[in-house]
């Protein structure tokens, strides 16, 4: 009697996707609870969390307020820059590669 092993194919390394970062610049014309209202709609923060980050963009110039992969962040950007077209203010959201 002839015996013949079998093996299973293997699952193909799966690698994680590049993550990128999103910044939130100041401006001399977008409120506070402007920035605390895009960063608790679109990228899943409280309203503490959103005052924090105004305060530090305020403070600073500029704020992360999330990382992402590129697909996730930009759809983010996406629809924070939708919302922020309706209410007139300037405020800007950029996208960086994570290292």
């Amino acid at each position: 009697m002839i015996t013949e092993t079998i093996t299973a194919p293997s699952k193909p390394a799966l690698k994680r996707p590049p993550l990128y970062k999103v910044m939130l610049f100041d401006d001399d014309v977008s409120t506070f609870q402007c920035v605390i209202d895009i960063v608790a709609n679109h990228f899943n923060k409280t309203a503490d969390e959103g005052f924090d980050i105004a305060f530090k963009i305020n403070a600073r110039g500029a704020e992360l307020v999330g990382i992402y992969p590129k697909d996730t962040a930009k759809t983010k950007i996406a629809l924070a820059n939708d919302e922020l077209k309706v209410s007139g203010y300037p405020l800007r959201i950029e996208l960086y590669k994570s290292t």
